[in-house]
């Protein structure tokens, strides 16, 4: 009897103690173990470890042809230099014509900075992890590299959302109130507006650090509830006071009233244009989506473990690229539908072309 009570307290010694570890110490001890063939009985350790890793599916590249792999860091190279001029020069036209510098155009310029923020951190990121367990002999500590591109990744899709949100509910109060607008939105105001998104998105990454991936899931599927529902009410609101505005402009007749309809009409227009940015994210946005789903409906069934080995990364690999064409296409959506942020774009390039 007192055997048995001595081994279990040297059981709970040994668990509190393993809860003591740092997550570093504990993935040293795990792999050393591991490569010296010796097993570990402690299932708390097991547990913590697996908590602190994220298990990305996008860098699951045991079963994947490494032909793939280069093919797919290939075009994310392409795209990263094109997100990375295509926003440089939407940014700097915005802010270096005055004509430009309304609050719908600051907030264009806002999404593009999330972009070139994807260009310029999470896509290089995700080059270096990607080639780096490609080529790589040595060990890596997987779990450093998917805490560094998971928090970067998770902070710029979620501003990057939350950026095309405020977009659309601009322009419902464009429509909303035409009159009231300029003192209802203002630069200033979406300056701070796009500073705080930016906060928020940071704060949201980092709760899957302090918080647990079940606490972050759950708050993430919240806010892109939240989001997604936002702009489709947004959007149906807008679509519903433009026809209303257009009835009651085919019955005016009045000078004032002829220029307020010339008003309604360029809102319109800026309208279709969040339209086109918030549906070409929701598209490219889409195959994540699909992703979750299968992954969560596929998880105990009999076919799961071969599908997270095959086709799991394969799948996360192409849909994490076709995220990433968004930050690429954004600026040529902008100046095809916007003349004169074409024309400043243009003369933009042209300048950084000179100087070089």
């Amino acid at each position: 009897m007192y055997v048995a009570d001595m081994d279990e307290l040297y059981f709970r010694q040994k668990t509190a103690s393993a809860r003591e570890i740092r997550p570093t110490q504990l993935w040293s001890s795990f792999k050393l173990n591991s490569n010296m063939g010796i097993s570990m009985h402690n299932n708390c350790s097991i547990a913590e470890l697996k908590n602190t890793c994220l298990d990305l599916a996008v860098f699951q590249h045991q079963n994947v042809s490494p032909q793939f792999i280069v093919f797919i860091c290939a075009i994310n190279i392409i795209l990263l230099i094109t997100s990375a001029i295509g926003n440089t020069s939407v940014i700097l036209a915005v802010w270096k014509t005055s004509s430009l510098r309304s609050p719908w155009m600051v907030f264009l310029s806002g999404l593009a900075t999330t972009d070139f923020a994807v260009a310029v951190f999470v896509q290089p990121s995700f080059e270096a992890f990607t080639l780096m367990l490609l080529f790589s002999n040595s060990d890596i500590n997987e779990c450093y590299f998917e805490i560094i591109f998971g928090t970067l990744c998770y902070t710029v899709c979620a501003a990057s959302l939350m950026t095309v949100t405020a977009i659309s509910v601009d322009r419902f109060l464009a429509i909303q109130y035409p009159l009231r607008y300029s003192s209802i939105v203002t630069v200033p105001r979406v300056i701070y507006i796009t500073g705080m998104i930016w906060l928020i998105s940071g704060f949201l990454a980092t709760l899957l650090l302090w918080a647990g991936k079940r606490v972050f899931q759950i708050v993430m599927t919240c806010g892109i509830a939240f989001c997604l529902s936002m702009c489709t009410i947004v959007h149906f609101q807008i679509y519903q006071n433009v026809r209303r505005h257009q009835r009651q402009i085919q019955a005016q007749v009045q000078a004032v009233q002829d220029g307020t309809g010339l008003q309604m009409a360029r809102f319109k227009k800026t309208a279709v244009n969040a339209f086109l940015v918030h549906y070409f994210l929701l598209f490219c946005y889409t195959p994540v989506f699909i992703s979750i789903l299968l992954a969560r409906n596929l998880e105990n069934r009999p076919g799961f473990d071969s599908w997270n080995e095959f086709y799991s990364p394969i799948v996360w690999n192409t849909s994490a690229t076709i995220v990433f064409m968004n930050s690429a296409f954004n600026p040529l959506i902008y100046c095809w539908r916007l003349r004169e942020m074409r024309l400043s774009v243009k003369r933009t390039l042209r300048r950084m072309v000179c100087k070089n």
